[in-house]
C-alpha cells in the first residue's frame, strides 16, 4: 500500500469529506418528519400490554431514526457528487456517486420495507396473534389486508383502536403508483435475496425473463425463461430516489400517527425533543 498517496488523496478529500457531515447534520437537525420528534421512554415496571408497546416502539423508533440518518448521508454524498462533475473532477465525482452515494443508499428501500414489516409484527403480537396466527408469515402487505377483515376485539386490540389502526396504516402507498411498487417489491427482493444490485453500474449483466405462450409456440419450445445480455443498469438513483422518497414520507405519516394513537400514549412515555 502506498501510504503517501493515500495520504494525498485523504488531504483532497478533506474539505469535502467535513462538507458531506455538516450537509447530513443540518439534514438530521432540519429534518421534516415528525416522527424524529419523539424518542419512546421505558420503564421497567409496566403491564405486559405496555412492556410490549415501549419494547417494539423503541425499536421502531430507533430503526426510523437510523433509516432517516442513513438516508441523509446517501443525499449529502449526492450533493458532492453533482459538485465534483460540475467541476469536471469525473474521478472523485464517481467516487461520491458509486462507493459513498450508493453505499449508503442501496439499502434504504430494504430498510422502510423491513420497518413496516416491524409495525405489522407489533400490531400482531398486541393482537396475541389472533391476526394472523403463525408468527413467520407476518409481513405487512397481507397483515394490512387481514386486519381489515377483523370484525371483533383482538387480544389486547380493541375493535375501536383495530379500525383506528386501519386507517392509520392505509395511506402508506400514498402517491404511490403500482408501476411503483412493482419496482419497490422487486428490488427489495432482488436486493435482499438475488444477488448486489446495481445502480447506474451493471453487477449482473446476465438477465433471465419468462418466455410468453406465443413465443414458445413459436419456436417449439418447453422451457419456460431464456436469458440475455443487458446493457444498461437495472435502477437509477434518480428514479429510485423520488419512490424512496415517497414511501419514506408515507412512513413517517403513518408512525407519527401511530405515536398519538391512545393506546400507544397511555403505555409510552414518549418525548418531544425540542428542535
Amino acid at each position: 500500500m502506498d501510504e503517501k498517496l493515500l495520504d494525498k488523496h485523504m488531504e483532497e478529500m478533506r474539505p469535502y469529506l467535513l462538507k458531506w457531515h455538516r450537509e447530513h447534520s443540518v439534514m438530521m437537525l432540519t429534518s421534516p418528519f415528525k416522527t424524529l420528534q419523539y424518542k419512546v421512554g421505558m420503564e421497567g415496571f409496566a403491564k405486559p400490554k405496555d412492556l410490549l408497546c415501549q419494547s417494539y416502539l423503541y425499536s421502531i423508533s430507533e430503526a426510523f431514526r437510523e433509516l432517516v440518518r442513513t438516508y441523509y448521508y446517501a443525499q449529502a454524498a449526492h450533493q458532492i457528487e453533482v459538485e465534483l462533475r460540475e467541476k469536471n473532477d469525473i474521478l472523485w465525482s464517481n467516487y461520491w456517486k458509486y462507493e459513498m452515494k450508493n453505499y449508503y443508499f442501496r439499502t434504504v428501500i430494504p430498510r422502510i420495507i423491513s420497518l413496516l414489516d416491524y409495525v405489522a409484527v407489533m400490531i400482531n403480537e398486541l393482537s396475541c396473534c389472533e391476526v394472523v396466527k403463525e408468527e413467520g408469515k407476518v409481513y405487512f402487505d397481507p397483515f394490512k389486508s387481514c386486519l381489515k377483515k377483523q370484525k371483533k376485539r383482538a387480544g389486547w386490540l380493541s375493535f375501536k383502536e383495530i379500525n383506528e389502526l386501519n386507517l392509520i396504516l392505509s395511506p402508506i402507498y400514498k402517491d404511490i403508483s403500482q408501476s411503483d411498487r412493482n419496482v419497490l417489491r422487486h428490488y427489495r427482493n432482488t436486493s435482499t435475496h438475488r444477488y448486489f444490485v446495481g445502480i447506474d453500474e451493471l453487477t449482473v449483466a446476465l438477465q433471465k425473463r419468462m418466455l410468453s405462450v406465443k413465443e414458445r409456440q413459436k419456436f417449439n419450445i418447453q422451457q419456460t425463461h431464456s436469458y440475455g445480455l443487458s446493457g444498461l443498469p437495472e435502477y437509477s438513483f434518480s428514479e429510485l430516489v423520488i419512490i424512496a422518497e415517497k414511501l419514506l414520507n408515507n412512513l413517517d405519516s403513518m408512525l407519527s400517527q401511530l405515536l398519538q394513537m391512545d393506546m400507544i400514549r397511555k403505555s409510552v412515555k414518549l418525548i418531544e425533543e425540542k428542535k
